[in-house]
């Protein structure tokens, strides 16, 4: 049916959520250097390979997408996040920091990403990485319930967040599986169908191409009585008001829960406290959905494009 659902209680993201201490991240995250930044094996005690990974950060709690090679500042102003040359450890303090303060929206927010390339699985399992090794459900070279189409796999990609973090509603076209090992977050959710109405950024050209640009947060700023006096232009206030309008589901994925986002699913993310989550994506879905579209849906919604836009 193509339809998003939740798996609970998967044995392995619970291990995972035990083993996934800041201490051991920043293990393996951390390029083989010890605590005075001296390299050493590349390797752990255990003598797994480390993992490479890198931090960003907003002025705020918002993420939006875009490819750094084709963000033109001069046209388009500040890029949304930069990237920084944080350790993991370095990272991993400040997010305990964010949720010890309850850190406010509208200060800098930092997040950190990795990604595992398919070919690893294909390799021996002495140079697997961490991740590979402690989720066997997504890094199999065999079918498995997530991992269900290795040939279509593009390998594994972990999302470390703080408390606030946001990334802007967007599409994948391959079938999702999201696992999250520890901490929770909310998932919004929108079929394909409702592309119209999320301001998904059309033009091929545009470095934040199939994302939107809009922090759905701020629709509560269109209630207030002296909303006028907002900093919003008066483009970003209606396509609020009509992103408010498209059909979506919300759902909470905690630890130890697995998420599956249909083929071209729009979803808009929002970290409630410190995260991590893991997703692999087994090949397209083209068709989708009868009720609520698929891949011909998001390509009419994003095919006229004004390309100077």
């Amino acid at each position: 049916m193509e339809l998003p659902f939740k798996v609970y209680n998967v044995p392995e993201v619970a291990a995972a959520n035990l083993k996934w201490t800041d201490e051991y991240l920043s293990s393996q995250f951390d390029d083989g250097k010890d605590s005075n930044g001296i390299p050493h094996s590349g390797k752990d005690s255990n003598g797994i390979p480390h993992s490479n990974g890198g931090a960003q950060m907003s002025i705020d709690n918002f993420f939006a997408f875009y490819r750094p090679n084709l963000w033109n500042e001069d046209l388009l102003g500040a890029s949304p996040s930069i990237d920084l040359d944080w350790t993991f450890e370095k990272f991993a303090k400040h997010r305990a920091y964010a949720d010890n303060v309850n850190l406010p929206s509208n200060e800098k927010h930092y997040y950190f990403q990795s990604g595992v390339p398919r070919e690893e699985r294909l390799g021996k399992k002495k140079h697997w990485t961490f991740v590979s090794r402690d989720l066997p459900s997504f890094s199999s070279p065999e079918p498995t319930f997530f991992g269900f189409n290795p040939p279509a796999q593009k390998g594994i990609q972990c999302r470390f967040g703080e408390r606030g973090v946001t990334a802007a509603t967007h599409y994948d076209g391959g079938r999702n599986m999201i696992a999250m090992i520890t901490g929770a977050k909310r998932y919004i959710l929108s079929p394909p169908n409702a592309c119209p109405k999320l301001g998904i950024v059309s033009s091929r050209k545009h470095p934040s191409f199939r994302h939107s640009m809009l922090n759905f947060g701020r629709m509560t700023l269109l209630d207030k009585e002296d909303s006028n006096q907002v900093d919003m232009s008066s483009r970003e206030k209606e396509w609020l008001r009509i992103a408010a309008s498209a059909p979506t589901l919300s759902t909470v994925l905690k630890s130890g829960e697995v998420l599956y986002v249909p083929s071209h699913w729009f979803h808009y993310i929002v970290s409630l406290q410190k995260s991590a989550q893991c997703n692999t994506r087994s090949g397209i879905h083209e068709d989708g959905n009868p009720n609520f579209g698929g891949l011909d849906t998001v390509e009419q919604c994003t095919s006229d494009g004004d390309e100077s836009d």
